[in-house]
């Protein structure tokens, strides 16, 4: 049997979410701009999270499943 070197994760998977800055004064029209960048942080966290399992279920060699 031939040991392969593990492949480190990529670090730009690794860095944390960006979490949108929250005024104090907000309007309605601020609510729904913070809402906006606040799906679109939790997408892309969860695509970093989902291309992490995908490097770590071909380690493995089967696919791992969300809980």
């Amino acid at each position: 049997m031939v040991k392969t070197p593990t492949v480190p994760i990529p670090a730009n998977l690794l860095v944390d979410c960006f979490i949108p800055i929250i005024k104090e004064d907000m309007t309605f029209g601020d609510s729904v701009q913070l809402n906006v960048a606040l799906l679109s942080a939790l997408d892309t966290c969860n695509g970093q999270v989902r291309t992490i399992r995908e490097i770590e279920s071909s380690r493995i060699g089967k696919i791992a499943q969300p809980q």
